[in-house]
């Protein structure tokens, strides 16, 4: 028996030593060349994808249950993603659904802080056409929330990312 304890130690530890050095052998090893997604990024030819074509209805929903204390408000906030076209700064067939579809839900529900805001991607891209298209694109959405009867006073845009602000 004491013979079989120690074969048995013996071989676990054997595993133990040859999985930590396969471990470290993969971990030092240089990284596959060449790397397109880095090699395109650092050549500047990412181009956008959908999430830099996203526009955000965030509102917050006054009869979720919520903790009052030190001016937080932690309601649960209600998100209405807006998806444009590519190349399109005026809604679509399908975006004007969903922006229809964000207003109703908003006057039926009585939603208060209602803000429209650019996606972060957008806003936080280094190609300035970007950024001014999803400038435009906040405003169309905001327009189309006030044609669909939501009071423009209920409407905030994202400080200092739409013009003249």
């Amino acid at each position: 028996m004491k013979r079989l304890a120690i074969i048995s130690a013996l071989a676990l530890s054997t595993a133990i030593g040859a999985a930590l050095s396969a471990r470290t052998a993969v971990a030092s090893s240089p990284l596959p060349m060449p790397r397109p997604a880095i090699a395109a990024a650092s050549q500047g030819e990412v181009t956008p994808g959908i999430e830099a074509r996203m526009v955000v209805i965030s509102t917050i929903d006054p009869a979720a249950p919520h903790s009052a204390g030190y001016g937080v408000n932690d309601s649960e906030r209600v998100i209405f993603p807006i998806y444009f076209s590519k190349g399109w700064t005026t809604p679509n067939d399908e975006s004007e659904a969903a922006i229809r579809a964000a207003a109703e839900e908003i006057t039926y529900r009585g939603l208060k802080e209602i803000t429209v805001a650019p996606s972060r991607a957008a806003m936080l891209s280094s190609d300035m056409e970007i950024q001014r298209e999803a400038v435009k694109r906040v405003a169309a959405v905001a327009g189309g929330l006030e044609r669909y009867g939501v009071p423009e006073r209920w409407i905030s845009m994202q400080p200092n990312e739409m013009p003249g602000v």
